[in-house]
């Protein structure tokens, strides 16, 4: 028996075109965590603000700045539920990796995110 496709969307960054379920919504959270806060026109409150803090000081309050945007980003998302956010840091770079479930299938799945100074400049 043929699983039911709940989501289906379309990809021009990926070998896959055809995205659906699952990959479907990483997708969409990775684009979300891409965005720079401010950068989506007709909505300045969509996006990431961990590009901002890239050259702040890495402190505890850095981190917990960089925890809660990823609690805000994913709770926007029904699809996901967050179970745990680990950050790490560089001189040029913060890396967040999550522990996600994905709520239609119950299934669990990890997304790492680098985001990295050298690409913020380059922009």
């Amino acid at each position: 028996m043929a699983t039911k496709v709940i989501f289906k969307g379309y990809s021009s960054k990926t070998p896959v075109r055809k995205l659906k379920d699952m990959d479907l919504a990483k997708q969409d959270l990775t684009n979300h965590f891409n965005t720079k806060k401010g950068e989506r026109l007709m909505d300045p409150s969509y996006g990431s603000l961990i590009w901002d803090l890239l050259f702040e000081p890495y402190d505890d309050t850095v981190e917990d700045a960089v925890k809660e945007d990823c609690v805000d980003i994913v709770s926007q998302d029904p699809r996901w539920n967050l179970r745990e956010v680990v950050t790490y840091s560089n001189q040029n770079a913060i890396s967040v990796q999550m522990r996600l479930r994905y709520t239609p299938t119950d299934q669990e799945d990890i997304l790492s995110i680098n985001f990295d100074r050298n690409l913020s400049e380059a922009e």
